[in-house]
Order: C-alpha cells, then structure tokens, then sequence
C-alpha cells in the first residue's frame, strides 16, 4: 500500500500565485506545488526563493517550476495569472487580458490530460471561471472561483471591527460578483447565530455601527484601497483560496462563500456567481439557498445581469 501525496498545479507567479504556493508551505496543504508563469524565469526564481525556506517550515514540501503538462496528474489546478488593477480599473475591465490569456491556456490543459479541481483566481473571477468551464466541458461540481469569499471577509472584518465582536463568531457573506455589484443579504447576517437587527435594535448603546449602505461601499472599495497602496492585493484571497483546498483534501463538507455554476437556485439560469456552498473531497457537493427578501433578490439579480453580459462579452472575443 502507498499514500498518495497532494500535488497543486500553479498558472501564473505572480504575487498571488507565489504566496498561494507560500501557504500550501506553511500550513502543510500540499507536498508538492509546479509552478507555470509564460515568464519562466520567474517562476523558477520565486520557486527557488520558497525553496529557501523549507528547512524552518514544519512539513516537507516539493516545489519547481515546470509547464501545465507537469500538471496532468495534479489534484488541483489554480488559475492565478494576470495582471493587478491599475488605478481606476474594475475587475470586469480586465476581462479581454484575462481571456486572451485562457485562450492560450486552454488548449495545453485540454492537451495535458489533467482531471482534477479547477479553482480559478484571475479576474474578473466569475466571468473567467464561466468561460474556463464552458470551453473546457468540465464537471461543474470541481471548477469553482474564489468568488467572494475574500469579499466577505473584508465584510467580517468591518463588522468585527465595529461592533466589536470577533469574526467567528460572525455569519455574513456577499452574495454574487466578486466585484462593485456583490450584494449583503443583510437578513442572513448573524452574531452566533442571532440576526444582526435583532442585536442592534436590543442593544443599540452597546452594538452600533456605520448605515448598511456605508458598510457596502466600504466592502467595495477595499480592493482598490489596497491596490492603489501597494499596488495589489495578496495576502486575503490567497487565504481565503487556501481555505477552499483544505475543505476539498480534507473533506470538511465546509460551507464557504464561492463562484459556482447556477442552475435554478435563487431562479437563477446558466450563470456562475458566489453564494455559500458545501464543499468537500467531491467539490460543490450542494448550494445553500438562502431565503432573499424582495430587495436582497432584486440586488442579486442585478449582479448576475452584470455578469451574464460579461460572459455574452467573452464569448464573443
């Protein structure tokens, strides 16, 4: 009898796909990471630079640059590739980059004969793993985005912050685009498990915080605070990416906030959009639907039009 080790496919070295490949290291995800970027030379340099660090981490770990054929018995493959915000630019303007780069993709994980997870990064997020999904035929339970799961931990993270009360301790999602039309189902938003409302209307001396609408913007607006200041953003959607791994290896059955295909729930038809999900060692193993209020509906359907354009848009590129 052998054990079978845990092997992630990286497209694209950049910041995001070199700490992603950082924290498999760290926490011990995986045993081995290959590394692709159309810059070759920097893969290899960002794969010798985590080699480095091998020798202080706790668990052994096998990292090198290699091509997406290298990827063909992997159990995941992670699309990180492309380039970060400029100033002034919305995810869904990087939408011609990011197929123009799938189109080279494609064909070479078509060829590679890999079968397993996709979990796609690049944006704009929804879009992209719409487009990955639909040209490669692939089994709509195992290709996913990261979607909003790092939306709704900036959104955790102005709750936590305002109401004093530590994120766990906290249910909120962002329910749609990863991007400026995601929407709060505020009626779903709970402190152990006691609608927000209900809290702050109790106890408004004690709970209070900044009007709905400020907090959404705020959500909103962090990406580019954050692109704008250092020029990308890394540390949070690697984390958040991270988490959806160890749901799948480690068969959590966990429900994360996620980009998943859509075909009925919430009435929604042939879109991929973040809603909270169930994954474990079989991918999307159910959708969650949660019960919308007219005007959650009404915002969330708006995001998804926004979408659904984008990928009529793609499509035709």
């Amino acid at each position: 009898m052998s054990i079978k080790t845990r092997k992630i496919g990286i497209i694209g070295a950049g910041n995001v796909g070199t700490h992603l490949a950082l924290q498999f290291a760290t926490q011990g995800l995986a045993d081995e990471v290959v590394f692709y970027d159309i810059k070759q030379e920097k893969a290899e340099g960002e794969t010798l630079d985590i080699a480095d660090a091998i020798s202080y981490l706790p668990h052994h770990f096998d990292i090198y640059a290699g091509t997406i054929a290298d990827m063909r018995d992997a159990d995941v493959l992670i699309n990180a590739s492309g380039n970060p915000r400029k100033p002034g630019q919305t995810r869904l303007d990087l939408l011609d980059d990011a197929i123009a780069t799938s189109k080279m993709l494609l064909p070479e994980i078509e060829k590679s004969g890999f079968d397993g997870f996709i979990i796609s990064i690049s944006n704009p997020c929804d879009v992209v793993a719409a487009y990955w999904q639909h040209i490669l035929s692939w089994d709509k339970k195992k290709i996913f985005g990261s979607g909003t799961a790092l939306d709704s931990a900036r959104l955790q993270m102005q709750l936590s912050e305002q109401l004093h009360i530590n994120r766990r301790s906290l249910t909120a999602y962002l329910l749609g685009e990863h991007g400026d039309s995601s929407m709060i189902p505020w009626s779903h938003v709970t402190v152990a498990g006691k609608p927000l409302d209900e809290i702050l209307s109790e106890k408004p001396d004690l709970y209070h915080m900044d009007d709905k609408e400020t907090i959404l913007k705020k959500v909103h607006d962090q990406g580019n605070i954050e692109n704008t200041k250092k020029g990308c953003t890394e540390f949070g959607v690697t984390s958040a990416t991270a988490e959806l791994i160890r749901a799948i290896f480690h068969n959590e059955h966990k429900i994360l906030p996620c980009s998943v295909y859509l075909n009925g729930p919430y009435g929604i038809k042939d879109s991929f959009a973040s809603v909270p999900v169930k994954i474990g060692k079989d991918g999307v193993e159910d959708i969650l639907e949660l019960h919308l209020t007219e005007e959650e509906m009404k915002a969330f359907h708006a995001s998804i039009d926004i979408l659904k354009t984008h990928f009529q848009k793609a499509l035709k590129l």
